[in-house]
């Protein structure tokens, strides 16, 4: 074969061989660029991660992704949600007119859809929640609540013997178990301490825990039964009798003075009554006016309260009054 025969067969291989790299080259880089035309296809984790399954009284139900604008239409059920990690973008007013002092501190950028029992559909709708999460109370309406999204409808928490079960409850609605039972946990170990720096202080001291209303209300075991097991304070002779049925028992005020405890822890939801009741001479000759040791108590977590921040602010409650 002659030079340049051969020079001329090696200069062709050569760009024969370019052009088979070139064209696999070409083919590798058009099959790692997405189609645009093409619909994206989410793995199964992915997809699995992204999906919200929550259980409530009409069944089961999954929403395509965690939602992210919830919206609380009870105060309670926001102490819920804000101690299992799923803080709300709105909720109502409590009784009084703005948010709980408990909850405050988790409210800042939340908005305001009007008060409990009074929510305003039409601020609801604007907002455009993920998720509105109700309770039974709210049975006759959970339709109009429906329509403006997915909503979770639990069984009345009120009624539950106590707070921890209530929150039990709406943790296992929303598969969060763990979570509430490390909450109650928390809870627990915060009571300890507080015994701790109580118990020896108070122990044999009566203690009534009384609310001004549309009339006088005397509270016992039924909701401070904790006081007096746990903290040590001793029961009045007279003591209320009280259930699910009926938590407290209306108190004439000339029973004020067979009563007549060391302590009195006031809930004041009537500033014309209490004012009333201060003036007379039954009020003013108890031991626990005498000895300046009535305690008012905020009503939206003593009374309103039925989660584990509001449970939490009354054992601070009870450090600031009787740990001194």
């Amino acid at each position: 074969m002659s030079r340049t025969l051969l020079r001329t067969f090696c200069s062709a291989f050569i760009i024969i061989s370019l052009l088979v790299v070139a064209t696999a080259c070409g083919k590798a880089n058009t099959n790692s660029m997405p189609d645009p035309t093409a619909s994206p296809e989410a793995s199964p984790s992915t997809s699995q991660e992204a999906a919200f399954t929550f259980k409530d009284t009409k069944g089961e139900q999954t929403l395509d992704k965690q939602p992210a604008r919830i919206a609380t239409t009870v105060t309670y059920l926001t102490d819920h949600m804000i101690a299992l990690g799923l803080t709300p973008a709105s909720t109502v007013k409590s009784q009084n007119q703005d948010f709980p002092l408990y909850l405050k501190p988790f409210l800042n950028q939340v908005d305001i859809i009007g008060e409990q029992g009074k929510v305003d559909f039409e601020k609801l709708l604007d907002l455009q929640p993920d998720l509105i999460i109700t309770d039974t109370n709210s049975s006759d309406i959970y339709d109009k609540y429906a329509k403006i999204a997915p909503t979770a409808i639990l069984e009345n928490g009120y009624v539950a013997p106590d707070w921890q079960t209530a929150f039990r409850a709406t943790g296992a609605a929303f598969g969060l178990e763990d979570k509430a039972e490390q909450v109650i946990q928390d809870y627990g170990k915060h009571m300890d301490e507080a015994i701790a720096q109580i118990h020896d202080k108070v122990a044999g001291k009566t203690l009534m825990v009384l609310r001004i209303r549309n009339d006088i209300r005397y509270y016992g075991d039924m909701d401070y039964k904790w006081l007096y097991d746990q903290f040590g304070f001793s029961r009045p002779a007279v003591f209320p009798v009280t259930s699910p049925e009926s938590r407290y028992e209306v108190l004439s005020k000339e029973i004020l003075p067979e009563v007549d405890p060391d302590y009195i822890l006031l809930i004041n939801d009537n500033d014309d009554i209490y004012s009333e009741l201060t003036g007379f001479s039954l009020w003013k000759n108890l031991k626990a006016v005498k000895n300046d040791q009535v305690y008012s108590v905020a009503s939206d977590s003593w009374f309103g309260g039925y989660g584990p921040n509001a449970a939490n602010s009354m054992i601070d409650d009870l450090v600031r009054l009787f740990a001194k």
